[in-house]
């Protein structure tokens, strides 16, 4: 069971004010939906502008995410340039369809420091919960899926 009242506000990530990845990564968490999001060409950013560029676009992804989601949703900084939300509501296909795009669109529209910066996304739906880890790994796929066919989209799987 998935309790957002247990979840203190210092299992912050300090950067991104996002939870950290450590207190969401046990078995014991059930979701229905995950959206895995990963900055694309990160690296590329740090390598050009450096790595003080580079957090202050991890802070305004992470804040565009945060506006993005709402209330019942968790939003995690789960490592480097990589997000994680899960999602607190059901949701069928065609509105996690028009969720992804509207965040493809919250990073993509509006450069940071001048940079223009997309995100990939890989989701997984189901329509029961499953342990965290399991549907982790399905988004996972997708994620690596949006990348290997061209970035800055989604790829839902589902169950």
């Amino acid at each position: 069971m998935f309790l957002r009242e247990n979840i203190n506000d210092n299992k912050k990530d300090k950067l991104t004010g996002l939870y950290r990845k450590d207190f969401f990564n046990d078995t014991k968490y059930s979701v229905s939906c995950i959206i895995i999001i990963d900055i694309d060409y990160f690296k590329n950013i740090n390598d050009t502008y450096g790595h003080q560029v580079g957090d202050i676009v991890l802070k305004e992804v992470s804040d565009r995410i945060r506006y993005f989601i709402s209330k019942t949703d968790i939003g995690i900084r789960w490592g480097g340039e990589e997000f994680v939300i899960l999602l607190g509501e059901e949701i069928d296909i065609k509105q996690l369809k028009i969720k992804l795009n509207q965040l493809l669109h919250a990073i993509s529209d509006i450069k940071i420091c001048n940079i223009d910066v997309t995100i990939s996304i890989g989701s997984f739906l189901s329509p029961n919960k499953i342990i965290l880890a399991n549907a982790f790994k399905s988004a996972d796929e997708a994620l690596y899926e949006s990348k290997r066919t061209g970035r800055n989209k989604y790829t839902i799987l589902m169950n």
